[in-house]
C-alpha cells in the first residue's frame, strides 16, 4: 500500500500540477487579448483627438458609446489652444 502511494505521489500529482496550470494559461490568453484590444482603442482614441484624454471618454467610445471624438475633448482644453 505504501509503494502504492508513493509512485501517486511522484508521478500523479506532478502531473495534475502541470495541466492545471496549463489549462490557466489556456483561460487566461482570451481576456488578455481583449485587454490588449482595448488598450489599443484608448491609445488610437488619444492619437486621433491629439490630447491624452482624462476621465472616461474614451473608455466609453470603445465600450460602444455613441459619442463623437470632438465631444471627448473638454471645453477647458478648446480654450487653452
Amino acid at each position: 500500500m505504501d509503494k502504492a502511494r508513493d509512485l501517486i505521489n511522484a508521478h500523479l500529482y506532478p502531473v495534475l500540477a502541470t495541466f492545471a496550470v496549463i489549462y490557466g494559461a489556456i483561460q487566461i490568453t482570451p481576456l488578455a487579448n481583449q485587454a490588449r484590444h482595448f488598450n489599443q482603442c484608448v491609445e488610437s482614441i488619444e492619437e486621433v483627438t491629439g490630447k491624452p484624454l482624462n476621465g472616461i471618454g474614451a473608455v466609453a467610445v470603445c465600450n460602444g458609446a455613441p459619442v463623437e471624438l470632438s465631444l471627448l475633448v473638454t471645453e477647458s482644453e478648446t480654450k487653452e489652444e
